[in-house]
């Protein structure tokens, strides 16, 4: 059973602004991509917004929080959401679009929203976060190369085959092997039985002796 990401990271209230350090890791055999997105930039700041993150790796994320500028009721209103998606070849393009452009990120992306929570409580200097935590880690890719006319997505394909394209036709059945005419022999003995009506069979012994 996976371990559980933590769901807030605690700052102790401080004139000055405070830092602590979130460690990102991935166990996985996949590459991805981060964005880590604070909900308020002026009072929560990360020293990187965009990272790449190799497979049995991790990285150090500084978040830091000018805790002076949180009034007393937004205690725990603020927070750092993490999101990822796997990197491949085919989706680079896909995903520089999404690096690149704001409010491009969906629930099924994000690996978890750490609540920024200023409290008095006991304020640990590292919170360890690890991937893909709630966030997909398999993603469709479109394959066609619709930019390279020399080389279309069908180029190494053969043609289909029909599926009945190796058997044999079936020879037709005569119609006359489908009847079935009764011979005029009556029930007597075993081997001459033929087709006996309801009528033969209450004539037949009602025990035969052994």
């Amino acid at each position: 059973m996976a371990a559980t990401n933590p769901e807030k990271i605690i700052f102790n209230h401080s004139d000055t602004p405070t830092t602590r350090r979130v460690l990102i890791r991935n166990p996985t055999n996949s590459v991805f991509i981060l964005k880590i997105v604070p909900t308020n930039s002026a009072v929560v700041s990360v020293d990187a917004r965009n990272i790449m993150i190799k497979p049995k790796n991790f990285v150090p994320i500084n978040i830091t929080v000018n805790t002076m500028k949180i009034p007393l009721f937004e205690y725990a209103s603020h927070s750092v959401n993490v999101y990822a998606r796997p990197y491949s070849t085919a989706n680079h393009k896909c995903i520089q679009e999404w690096i690149s452009t704001d409010g491009s990120e969906n629930l099924k992306q994000r690996v978890q929203s750490l609540v920024i929570k200023v409290s008095k409580d006991y304020s640990a200097r590292d919170t360890v976060l690890d991937l893909p935590g709630a966030a997909q880690s398999i993603e469709s890719t479109v394959w066609a190369q619709t930019s390279r006319p020399d080389c279309p997505l069908d180029k190494d394909t053969l043609t289909a085959v029909r599926f009945d394209a190796d058997c044999l036709t079936a020879q037709a059945i005569d119609p006359a092997d489908t009847k079935f005419t009764p011979t005029g022999t009556t029930c007597g003995a075993i081997a001459g039985w033929a087709v006996a009506t309801a009528a033969d069979w209450l004539q037949l012994p009602t025990a035969i002796a052994v």
